[in-house]
Protein backbone atom coordinates (compact mmCIF):
# COMPACT_ATOMS: atom_id res chain seq x y z
CA UNK A 1 0.00 0.00 0.00
CA UNK A 2 1.32 3.43 -0.87
CA UNK A 3 1.73 6.01 1.83
CA UNK A 4 -1.56 7.87 2.21
CA UNK A 5 -1.81 11.47 3.33
CA UNK A 6 -4.57 13.16 5.25
CA UNK A 7 -5.67 16.30 3.42
CA UNK A 8 -8.09 17.56 6.07
CA UNK A 9 -9.85 16.34 9.18
CA UNK A 10 -12.50 17.27 11.70
CA UNK A 11 -12.30 16.22 15.38
CA UNK A 12 -15.59 15.83 17.27
CA UNK A 13 -16.22 16.27 20.98
CA UNK A 14 -17.20 12.58 21.05
CA UNK A 15 -13.56 11.63 20.30
CA UNK A 16 -14.04 10.84 16.62
CA UNK A 17 -11.91 11.97 13.72
CA UNK A 18 -13.49 12.49 10.31
CA UNK A 19 -10.57 12.41 7.89
CA UNK A 20 -10.18 13.16 4.19
CA UNK A 21 -7.42 11.12 2.56
CA UNK A 22 -5.60 11.84 -0.69
CA UNK A 23 -7.24 8.81 -2.33
CA UNK A 24 -10.58 10.71 -2.21
CA UNK A 25 -11.92 8.71 0.72
CA UNK A 26 -13.49 10.07 3.86
CA UNK A 27 -13.01 7.88 6.89
CA UNK A 28 -14.10 7.99 10.55
CA UNK A 29 -12.00 6.85 13.50
CA UNK A 30 -13.25 6.47 17.06
CA UNK A 31 -10.06 7.36 18.94
CA UNK A 32 -11.35 5.82 22.18
CA UNK A 33 -11.66 2.39 20.56
CA UNK A 34 -8.39 2.88 18.70
CA UNK A 35 -6.45 3.66 21.89
CA UNK A 36 -8.47 1.62 24.38
CA UNK A 37 -5.52 -0.41 25.68
CA UNK A 38 -2.83 2.29 25.53
CA UNK A 39 -1.25 4.21 28.41
CA UNK A 40 0.58 7.49 29.00
CA UNK A 41 0.44 10.19 26.34
CA UNK A 42 -1.74 8.03 24.11
CA UNK A 43 -4.27 7.43 26.89
CA UNK A 44 -4.38 11.19 27.58
CA UNK A 45 -5.67 11.79 24.05
CA UNK A 46 -8.79 9.70 24.57
CA UNK A 47 -9.46 10.95 28.11
CA UNK A 48 -9.02 14.70 27.63
CA UNK A 49 -11.38 16.37 25.17
CA UNK A 50 -9.32 19.58 25.11
CA UNK A 51 -6.19 17.65 24.20
CA UNK A 52 -8.10 15.69 21.58
CA UNK A 53 -9.57 18.87 20.08
CA UNK A 54 -6.05 20.38 19.92
CA UNK A 55 -5.26 18.15 16.94
CA UNK A 56 -3.63 19.86 13.96
CA UNK A 57 -2.82 18.73 10.46
CA UNK A 58 0.86 18.17 9.72
CA UNK A 59 0.68 19.07 6.03
CA UNK A 60 4.22 17.88 5.28
CA UNK A 61 3.75 14.40 6.75
CA UNK A 62 0.05 14.28 5.89
CA UNK A 63 -1.00 13.16 9.33
CA UNK A 64 -2.58 14.48 12.51
CA UNK A 65 -0.52 15.80 15.44
CA UNK A 66 -1.80 16.53 18.94
CA UNK A 67 -0.50 19.27 21.26
CA UNK A 68 1.25 16.65 23.43
CA UNK A 69 3.45 15.90 20.36
CA UNK A 70 1.79 12.55 19.62
CA UNK A 71 1.13 11.79 15.97
CA UNK A 72 0.18 8.67 14.05
CA UNK A 73 1.18 7.23 10.72
CA UNK A 74 -1.59 8.13 8.27
CA UNK A 75 -1.72 4.55 6.97
CA UNK A 76 -2.35 3.30 10.52
CA UNK A 77 -5.20 5.81 10.88
CA UNK A 78 -6.58 4.73 7.51
CA UNK A 79 -6.53 1.02 8.38
CA UNK A 80 -8.07 1.58 11.81
CA UNK A 81 -10.89 3.79 10.51
CA UNK A 82 -14.14 3.07 8.71
CA UNK A 83 -15.25 4.38 5.34
CA UNK A 84 -17.77 7.18 5.85
CA UNK A 85 -19.92 6.06 2.90
CA UNK A 86 -20.15 2.55 4.35
CA UNK A 87 -21.13 3.95 7.74
CA UNK A 88 -23.80 6.15 6.19
CA UNK A 89 -25.31 3.28 4.22
CA UNK A 90 -25.21 0.99 7.24
CA UNK A 91 -27.21 3.48 9.30
CA UNK A 92 -29.94 3.87 6.75
CA UNK A 93 -32.97 1.97 7.82
CA UNK A 94 -35.58 1.07 5.33
CA UNK A 95 -38.96 2.31 6.45
CA UNK A 96 -41.22 -0.29 7.95
CA UNK A 97 -44.54 -0.67 6.21
CA UNK A 98 -47.29 0.81 8.28
CA UNK A 99 -50.82 -0.44 8.56
CA UNK A 100 -53.16 2.47 8.17
CA UNK A 101 -56.50 2.10 9.81
CA UNK A 102 -59.24 4.15 8.22
CA UNK A 103 -62.42 4.80 10.07
CA UNK A 104 -65.71 4.96 8.20
CA UNK A 105 -66.62 8.48 7.09
CA UNK A 106 -69.44 8.67 9.61
CA UNK A 107 -67.27 7.49 12.53
CA UNK A 108 -67.30 9.66 15.65
CA UNK A 109 -65.15 9.10 18.69
CA UNK A 110 -66.64 9.22 22.15
CA UNK A 111 -65.14 12.68 22.66
CA UNK A 112 -66.56 13.94 19.35
CA UNK A 113 -70.01 12.69 20.33
CA UNK A 114 -69.76 14.37 23.74
CA UNK A 115 -68.60 17.65 22.15
CA UNK A 116 -71.56 17.63 19.76
CA UNK A 117 -73.93 16.96 22.65
CA UNK A 118 -72.47 19.93 24.60
CA UNK A 119 -72.69 22.20 21.54
CA UNK A 120 -76.39 21.35 21.13
CA UNK A 121 -76.91 22.17 24.83
CA UNK A 122 -75.14 25.51 24.47
CA UNK A 123 -77.36 26.35 21.50
CA UNK A 124 -80.37 25.87 23.74
CA UNK A 125 -81.26 22.26 23.08
CA UNK A 126 -81.79 19.76 25.86
CA UNK A 127 -79.07 17.30 26.82
CA UNK A 128 -79.74 13.74 25.62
Amino acid sequence: MRSLKILSFYPTKTFKLVMEFDNNEYRVLDIRKFLQNDQGLLKDICNNVNLFMSAELDEVAGTIRFSNEVDFDSNVLYEASQDLDDLMQGNRKSPKPQIITRFPENYQSKISKENERLLRFLKGNKLD
